[in-house]
C-alpha cells in the first residue's frame, strides 16, 4: 500500500470515528435542564431587542468575566433556532467532535515537529481515545458545560497556532501574525471560561521542556524571552488572584462545608480519582453529583489523604529526575500538564469539591502521554509497537461502549436520578432530586423519606428542610400530614434559613397559587414573627429577603415587603433589585419623599450604566406617573 493511501485510510477511519461519536451521544439530547442549564441557559429570552441580546451575552454571573464568549453561542442559538434545551446538547455533541479533531491535529503537529516519523496513526488514535472516554458524557450532555468545552476548543486552537508559529520561526520565518492568533486564541478561551488562563503556563511548559527553547541545535533567545514572558504573566496572574483572595474568595468558604485546609487535602486524593477514571473507567461511579465525597480533615484522616499526597510528591521527584534527558523532559511535560490544568479549580478557589468536567482539557494530557511513549515505541521498537497499538484500538472499541452505556443514561431524566442515587447514595443532590420525582408522582410519603435522607446526609439547616418539605407538599398538591409536618421550632434559630433555591421554589408555587392546601398568610405571617417582630434576632442573607418580600408583595402586605427589602438593600445598598423593589413599596405606602430619593437614585445608576434594559424599563413606569 504507498504512503498517499495509507494516510488517506488512516483520516477516513478518524472521519468514521468521529461521525460514530456523534452517533453514540445522539440519544443524549433527550436528557433534561440540570443544575445551572436553569440559570444560565433556560432563562435566556428570544423575544428581545438588540440591547437586551447585548445584554444576556455581558450579563451572565457564572464567573468574574462574565464569560460572552460562551454566552454569545447560548443567545445566538436561541435567537436562531429557538428554546429547545435539544439544540443546546446537539451543539455541544458538534463541538466535542470539533475538539477531537483539533486534538488530532494538535498532537500530529507536536510530533512531527519533534521528529518523530509515522506520527499520523499514533496522533489520531491518542485523539480517538479522548474522544470516546465515557468521562466527557457528563460535561457534553450537560448543556452549561459548553463552557468548558468551548475554552478548551481555543486552548487548543491557541496551542496549534503556537505550534505553527514556532515551526515557521525554526525556518527563519517571522510569522508576528501568527503571534497574534496565539495572543487571540487565549483571550477567547478566558472569556470563553476563565479558566482558559492555564494554556499560558502550558505554553510556557511546551517550550522549556518538550523543546527546551531549542533552534538550530542551541538555546535560541528570542524563545527563552518568549518563556520568561509566559512565566512572568503565569506569575502577575497567580499574584493578582491571591492579592484578592481575602477579599473575594475566602470569604465564601463560610458558604461550604469545608475550610481552605480541607478542600487542598481532599483534592490531592480527587486528582488521582479524575486520573483513574481516564485511565481505567468505572462508569458506574460517573456522572454530575459527587458532593458525597469524604472530605480529608488532615493528612491522616482519612490515612488515603498521605499516601494521595506522597504520591503526588514521588510523581514530581521523578518528573525532575527524569527531565535529564530529553524523553524525560517531555513525560515530565505530560504530568505537569495535567497538573497545572487542575490548576485554576483544583486548588484554593471555594469552589464545590469534584466535577467531572474539570478534566476536559486536563484530560489530554493523559492521552498524549500514551501518544508520545507509542510514538517511541514506533521509532525505536516497531515491531512492538503494531500489536500495542492494537490494543489501544481495542480499548478505544470497549470505551466506545462504555461511553455509549452512559448517554442512555443521560438521556432519560429517571434513569439518570435512578443512576445517581444508587451511584451515590449519600449525596444530598441525588436524594434531593428523587425528592421531588416522586412528589411530581404524587406520592408525597415517599418524597418526605428521600427528603429526610437528604438532610441527613448534609449539615442543611432546619428551616430548609422546613422549607423543603413543604415545597414537596405544594409539588404534590397534598397536605402534609400531622405526623409529616416539620416541626415549626426548626425557623427558631440565629440563621433559620439559608437555602436561596429552595425557598425561591416555594415562594414562586405561593405566588402563583400553585399550594391551594398551604395558608399563605400563616405561612407569611410565622416569617415576619421571625425576622420582623421587634428585636428579632433571626438574620438571613439578602436573598432571602427579597424572596419574602415577594411573599408579602403577592399578599399584598407592603408594610412587611417595605421591611424586608429594607434589610436586604442594607446588606446590598446599591442592588438595582432591591431599589427597583422598595421603590414599587414605598410608592404603595405613600412614602412620597423616599420614591422621590429612590427614583434619583436609581437615575444616578442609569446614567452610569448599571441598569439592565428591563430595568430602565421599570424605571420608565415610576418616571411616567410623575
Amino acid at each position: 500500500m504507498s504512503v498517499r493511501l495509507a494516510r488517506f485510510c488512516l483520516i477516513a477511519t478518524f472521519g468514521l470515528l468521529l461521525a460514530a461519536t456523534a452517533w453514540l451521544y445522539a440519544p443524549g439530547i433527550h436528557g433534561p435542564a440540570l443544575l445551572d442549564d436553569r440559570t444560565s441557559v433556560t432563562l435566556l429570552e428570544t423575544d428581545v431587542d438588540s440591547r437586551q441580546l447585548v445584554e444576556q451575552v455581558l450579563g451572565d454571573g457564572s464567573g468574574p468575566l462574565g464569560r460572552p464568549v460562551t454566552m454569545a453561542t447560548f443567545v445566538a442559538e436561541r435567537a436562531l433556532l429557538g428554546a429547545d434545551l435539544r439544540w443546546s446538547k446537539a451543539i455541544n455533541i458538534a463541538l466535542h467532535v470539533v475538539n477531537g479533531a483539533l486534538l488530532a491535529w494538535f498532537i500530529l503537529l507536536l510530533l512531527r515537529g519533534s521528529g518523530y516519523s509515522r506520527s499520523l496513526a499514533v496522533a489520531l488514535l491518542a485523539a480517538g481515545l479522548w474522544l470516546v472516554s465515557p468521562l466527557w458524557v457528563s460535561t457534553v450532555l450537560y448543556a452549561v458545560q459548553r463552557m468548558a468545552m468551548l475554552a478548551c476548543t481555543f486552548m487548543l486552537l491557541t496551542l496549534i497556532a503556537y505550534l505553527h508559529w514556532r515551526a515557521a520561526y525554526v525556518r527563519g520565518q517571522s510569522g508576528i501574525w501568527r503571534l497574534l492568533v496565539v495572543c487571540g486564541c487565549a483571550v477567547l478561551a478566558v472569556f470563553a471560561k476563565e479558566n482558559g488562563i492555564v494554556v499560558l503556563p502550558v505554553l510556557l511548559l511546551l517550550e522549556l521542556l518538550w523543546f527546551g527553547c531549542r533552534r538550530a541545535g542551541g538555546v535560541d533567545r528570542r524563545l527563552l524571552a518568549i518563556a520568561l514572558g509566559l512565566l512572568a504573566l503565569g506569575t502577575l496572574f497567580v499574584v493578582s488572584v491571591f492579592l484578592m483572595v481575602p477579599e473575594r474568595f475566602l470569604a465564601h468558604y463560610t458558604l461550604r462545608e469545608f475550610t481552605l485546609e480541607e478542600r487542598v487535602l481532599t483534592q490531592g486524593r480527587i486528582l488521582w480519582d479524575y486520573l483513574g477514571q481516564l485511565v481505567w473507567p468505572q462508569t458506574a461511579r460517573m456522572g454530575l453529583y459527587h458532593d458525597d465525597v469524604l472530605l480529608s480533615h488532615s493528612l491522616t484522616d482519612p490515612v488515603a489523604t498521605l499516601h494521595a499526597l506522597l504520591a503526588w510528591g514521588g510523581v514530581l521527584v521523578a518528573a525532575v529526575v527524569s527531565s535529564g534527558f530529553v524523553l524525560g523532559r517531555r513525560v515530565a511535560f505530560c504530568i505537569l500538564f495535567y497538573l497545572v490544568g487542575h490548576s485554576v479549580e483544583s486548588t484554593v478557589l471555594p469552589l464545590e469539591l469534584y466535577f467531572e468536567h474539570r478534566n476536559y482539557f486536563p484530560g489530554i494530557a493523559v492521552f498524549l502521554l500514551a501518544a508520545l511513549l507509542l510514538a517511541e515505541l514506533q521509532q525505536r521498537w516497531r515491531r512492538v509497537a503494531a500489536p500495542v497499538m492494537a490494543y489501544f484500538a481495542l480499548g478505544l472499541v470497549v470505551l466506545s461502549f462504555n461511553t455509549s452505556s452512559q448517554v442512555e443514561i443521560w438521556s432519560n431524566s429517571y434513569l439518570l436520578r435512578f443512576n445517581q442515587i444508587n451511584a451515590h447514595p449519600t449525596s444530598f443532590r441525588a436524594n434531593a432530586d428523587m425528592a421531588v420525582m416522586f412528589a411530581r408522582a404524587g406520592s408525597l410519603e415517599r418524597a418526605l423519606e428521600y427528603s429526610a435522607r437528604a438532610h441527613e446526609h448534609t449539615r442543611e439547616r432546619a428551616g430548609d428542610h422546613y422549607m423543603r418539605n413543604l415545597a414537596l407538599s405544594c409539588i404534590a398538591g397534598q397536605p402534609l400530614s400531622a405526623t409529616q409536618a416539620p416541626n415549626r421550632q426548626a425557623l427558631v434559630a440565629e440563621r433559620p434559613l439559608s437555602s436561596v433555591p429552595t425557598l425561591h421554589t416555594l415562594v414562586k408555587m405561593l405566588q402563583n397559587d400553585e399550594c391551594r392546601h398551604l395558608d399563605r398568610s400563616a405561612l407569611a405571617d410565622t416569617f415576619a414573627a421571625v425576622y420582623l417582630r421587634p428585636q428579632a434576632e433571626a438574620t438571613a442573607s439578602g436573598n432571602i429577603y427579597a424572596l419574602l418580600a415577594v411573599l408579602e408583595n403577592a399578599l399584598g402586605r407592603y408594610a412587611n415587603a417595605y421591611e424586608y427589602t429594607a434589610r436586604f438593600l442594607a446588606e446590598s445598598p446599591q442592588a438595582t433589585r432591591g431599589l427597583l423593589m422598595q421603590l414599587h413599596f414605598s410608592t404603595a405606602l405613600g412614602k412620597v419623599d423616599e420614591s422621590d430619593e429612590l427614583k434619583q437614585r436609581l437615575l444616578t445608576l442609569q446614567d452610569a450604566g448599571a441598569l439592565s434594559v428591563v430595568d430602565q424599563e421599570t424605571l420608565a413606569l415610576y418616571l411616567e406617573t410623575d
